[in-house]
């Protein structure tokens, strides 16, 4: 029987981390990137951002599309329903747990605090 491959989703902040230059986040991308994925809030958040140029933008976008985008589909709305009935989290923070906890997929952030309480597995690139 073989080994149960571990799938990853990534928080906004491990997108903006390594679009920042943060070694750490980059190098946890690169090392994942096979078994990672977003939800379509991380998609929605980093590519709204205001980029210097339009090949900035162009060229987060194409390395956007190297994930996997996760939809929120009505299992994550009913998770998402069932965490805030546990905790106050924001919307988007609630999408990508709940999206998470309805694919079974390990959350990579750096903001584990925005999490605390909901069951989930997290991990973070902060050493």
């Amino acid at each position: 029987m073989g080994q149960q491959v571990v799938k990853y989703i990534l928080d906004s902040n491990i997108i903006i981390y390594h679009l920042n230059g943060n070694k750490t986040a980059t190098d946890f991308i690169l090392q994942n990137i096979h078994v990672s994925t977003i939800s379509q809030i991380t998609y929605i958040e980093v590519l709204s951002y205001e980029f210097a140029s339009k090949e900035d933008f162009l060229n987060v976008k194409e390395f956007m599309e190297n994930f996997e985008i996760l939809d929120t589909s009505k299992a994550v709305a009913v998770q998402c329903i069932k965490n805030r009935r546990i905790r106050k989290i924001k919307v988007p923070d609630n999408i990508i747990a709940s999206t998470a906890q309805v694919y079974d997929y390990v959350l990579v952030t750096n903001n584990i605090e925005d999490f605390r309480g909901l069951s989930l597995q997290i991990t973070t690139t902060f050493e």
